[in-house]
């Protein structure tokens, strides 16, 4: 048999991100067979002179962008899908899976397990459906919600296994009992909820870590009632945020950032993309509904929002713009913390020694010049 030859390579002459010291160091990066690693004596040699090397993004929370739907799509367009989340910076993504009914989220789970990726990497599953109130629904189908029932989502797990699965669940739907007990083999995070700041309270210290698309579809913060979105900016859980400045404020963007910072990086960006995300400026339609995509994003004729189009790296830019603060800083909030969140930081999140080559190499401009998967260059 003959033996297969180790990738080794040392990328030059960059800046690279540390995650712990919060900046750019001049040094060298090494890999070998996918790995970061110390140095080689022998490598292939890629000059990166004055550029930038940070970890490729992490997105816990999409369902699909150019024109592929994770609910819909066969192995042939996820391996499609897993390119073109590389090309826009997102080397690891949790395809996350709407409300349906379980015939329908198994077989997207299967399609899943069974794709051999050429770019991102499929590291995990957020199962964001059906066990949600149908109170708070968003776009989700009403009619096919469910209660949570422990054995059912602990079978969804077990056949998510290997991958990380993350659900999304309403609180105040859940038996006693069952977030506790889900967190032994998933995370679990807070959403599409009528929940009290109570009953999040009482979730969190059961085991939940997470707010979905905080301040959409959740209870509101008001000065007496502190519902879901107060129970998210006072607690220590972590918070995701779509970061486009549609679905949630600049102002509200800020003192989400400035809160999630004080618990000491908590705050995580998420694309929510819609499908027809990174698709050309148009005219399109998602579950019979008709809508316009342009630089404003995706609405019905009457200005309703149809969903997110956003990628990481414009969620990265506008979280910049919006609160004031500099790349480095909310390069944490789309690396760092959706790993830390999800249970993954040790594979991926930072360039650090022992974990995944998984790598953007930027311009001057923090434009993204190449993608690097497993230290394979992808773009």
């Amino acid at each position: 048999m003959k033996r297969r030859t180790e990738l080794k390579l040392k990328l030059t002459g960059a800046s690279v991100f540390d995650t712990e010291k919060r900046a750019f160091v001049k040094r060298d990066v090494y890999v070998s067979d996918g790995v970061i690693c110390g140095a080689l004596s022998e490598y292939e040699n890629i000059d990166c002179a004055g550029k930038f090397i940070v970890p490729g993004y992490v997105d816990v929370h999409t369902h699909g962008c150019g024109g592929v739907d994770i609910m819909e799509a066969d192995e042939k367009a996820l391996e499609k899908l897993s390119l073109i989340y590389a090309s826009h910076g997102t080397t690891t993504v949790f395809p996350t899976v709407m409300t349906a009914a379980l015939p329908k989220i198994n077989s997207a789970i299967s399609n899943i397990k069974s794709t051999v990726t050429g770019g991102a990497r499929f590291a995990g599953v957020h199962i964001e459906g059906p066990y949600i109130s149908a109170k708070k629904p968003g776009c989700h189908d009403v009619s096919l919600i469910r209660k949570p029932d422990a054995g059912e989502m602990t079978a969804l797990a077990e056949e998510i296994y290997p991958l990380k699965t993350h659900f999304t669940v309403a609180p105040e739907e859940a038996p006693d009992g069952l977030i506790r007990k889900l967190s032994e083999t998933a995370t679990i995070g807070i959403g599409h909820t009528n929940a009290t700041a109570e009953e999040c309270e009482k979730a969190l210290s059961d085991g939940a870590v997470s707010f979905t698309h905080t301040f959409n579809a959740m209870t509101p913060l008001t000065h007496r009632g502190t519902g879901a979105a107060g129970a998210a900016m006072a607690s220590s859980a972590y918070a995701e945020l779509i970061c486009d400045g549609l679905h949630v404020s600049p102002e509200a963007v800020r003192a989400l950032y400035k809160a999630k910072k004080y618990d000491g990086d908590r705050l995580v960006l998420i694309t929510d993309s819609i499908p027809q995300a990174t698709l050309p400026f148009g005219n399109y339609e998602m579950n019979g509904i008709p809508f316009t995509l342009s630089e404003g994003g995706a609405k019905k004729a009457d200005g309703t929002i149809v969903g997110s189009t956003l990628t990481l790296h414009d969620a990265i830019k506008n979280l910049m713009r919006f609160c004031d603060i500099a790349f480095e800083e909310a390069l944490i909030c789309a690396t760092k913390t959706p790993a830390e969140m999800t249970g993954i930081y040790g594979d991926c999140g930072s360039i650090e020694i022992g974990k995944r080559a998984d790598m953007l190499v930027l311009d001057k401009e923090k434009n993204i010049s190449s993608v690097i998967i497993g230290g394979k260059k992808i773009i």
